[in-house]
């Protein structure tokens, strides 16, 4: 995938996927603070990506990242943390199969048809990373953030 097309993609799910976390963790969604989250594990993940490692081993880098990530820059404790990490990445696993099934299913094209056109499969992402918001933003509309979570 070019680079453009994956910090395209890469940048709002990875959006989605702090804000889930944050949400699960029942941390206020600070956008700014989100989207230069998502910049940082996008760059991370493009670089793993770029090297000659076994697809997959961007996965456990990206939810250590994370994982540090929150620890500090919000007071919350290492086990919370973890929970709200795996719990993010199990959703986007999920969606993932979920949304990319059923539009190979409707557009009757395989995977590899798909991912060789990488408007196409970038446009995918970014329907993808909507939806991560979507559900980040309706979990903490009814988890309710708790106040002072942030480090001043």
């Amino acid at each position: 995938m070019s680079v453009l097309y994956f910090f395209l993609q890469g940048i709002p799910e990875g959006m989605g996927v702090v804000a889930i976390a944050l949400a699960v963790a029942r941390v206020q969604l600070r956008w700014r603070y989100i989207f230069l989250c998502a910049l940082l594990l996008a760059v991370v993940n493009y670089f793993i990506r770029s090297l000659p490692v076994t697809f997959g081993f961007h996965l456990p880098v990206a939810i250590l990242l994370l994982f540090i990530l929150m620890v500090r820059f919000t007071n919350l404790s290492p086990s919370r943390t973890i929970i709200a990490v795996f719990s993010s990445f199990v959703i986007i696993a999920l969606l993932e199969f979920v949304v990319s099934s059923t539009f190979f299913a409707y557009s009757q094209m395989d995977a590899q048809q798909v991912i060789a056109n990488e408007p196409l499969w970038a446009a995918v992402g970014i329907f993808q990373a909507a939806i991560l918001i979507i559900i980040a933003l309706v979990i903490s509309h009814f988890h309710k953030p708790n106040e002072g979570v942030w480090k001043q």
